[in-house]
């Protein structure tokens, strides 16, 4: 007998845990460590939030920073189960404030 048929309970196949470091933070340096998305992606970004002050550009950017992480990374979670947009709107966040901080030492 098996312990799902003795204790009536349905237990899925297979049960990918979450990751147990903190994926806000690990995205944040692939983003700004990976040649290609920093190039592409990251840079062109922080360039148009510096003219425009929206934050859309930098919304759009994490979302496919994020997208690129799971792919190049091979994470089996779903995106959603990852980051939740209280972690997406704080990685924004940060991304200012980091970012400001070196404009203000360059000046």
């Amino acid at each position: 007998m098996r312990i799902n048929e003795f204790n009536n309970m349905d237990i899925p196949d297979e049960i990918t845990p979450t990751p147990d470091y903190d994926v806000p933070t690990d995205l944040l340096v692939f983003m700004r460590n990976d040649p290609m998305f920093y190039r592409k992606n990251f840079y062109p970004a922080l360039e148009q939030y510096k003219s425009s002050k929206d934050k859309g550009c930098l919304n759009k950017m994490v979302s496919q920073g994020l997208d690129g992480y799971v792919q190049k990374f091979n994470i089996p979670n779903p995106k959603q189960s990852l980051m939740n947009s209280g972690d997406m709107k704080e990685l924004v966040a940060q991304i200012i404030t980091d970012e400001m901080e070196d404009l203000d030492e360059n000046k």
